[in-house]
């Protein structure tokens, strides 16, 4: 049987994720109304290593997703506030660990993944 390419299951992985926080954390951080989106604090584009860590993830409705957007830098540090300097600095000491993002790193990822929204 062949292998799921790297494309594939980064794309399962990736749509695991904001079902897992809506579970996890059915209210936004912001507003306390519905979760809608897993924002990913750092960004996926910043560091491999976080794509997948829960930790990183930051329980939005679609509203504040998007007044998030408009002004990053403002609502960054208000999610700093609200979730404390020891967790921004735990995410900040993890973002430059670098990892091979290969098929096995997306299986892994799957696999632990779909634990974490099955329980």
């Amino acid at each position: 049987m062949k292998k799921p390419s790297k494309t594939t299951l980064r794309n399962k992985c990736d749509s695991l994720l904001t079902p897992i926080v809506k579970k996890l954390y059915p209210k936004c951080l912001l507003c306390n109304n519905e979760t809608q989106v897993a924002h990913h604090h750092v960004h996926k584009s910043k560091s491999t290593r976080l794509r997948y860590e829960i930790d990183n993830l930051i329980n939005l409705c679609g509203h504040c997703h998007v007044v998030l957007h408009c002004n990053e830098s403002y609502w960054a540090s208000r999610i700093i506030d609200i979730k404390g300097i020891e967790w921004f600095r735990k995410l900040d000491k993890m973002k430059n660990e670098t990892v091979k993002a290969d098929v096995i790193f997306y299986m892994n990822h799957y696999d632990r993944l779909k634990e974490i929204l099955d329980k």
